[in-house]
């Protein structure tokens, strides 16, 4: 994946534990160490698309 259009994205106190409480979530589903990383679109031409490999 190009990540250059990307930048880390800067969570709110409230958002992050939501962030926290989905990856406790996933590994207690899927017994795998979980992690989730938030990233903002930094791309001024893609105006919050997404953008697939």
């Amino acid at each position: 994946m190009d990540m250059r259009g990307f930048s880390v994205a800067d969570l709110s106190e409230e958002t992050l534990d939501k962030v926290k409480t989905m990856e406790s979530e996933l590994r207690q589903q899927s017994a795998d160490d979980i992690v989730l990383i938030a990233y903002k679109n930094t791309d001024k031409n893609l105006k919050g698309g997404r953008q697939d490999g």
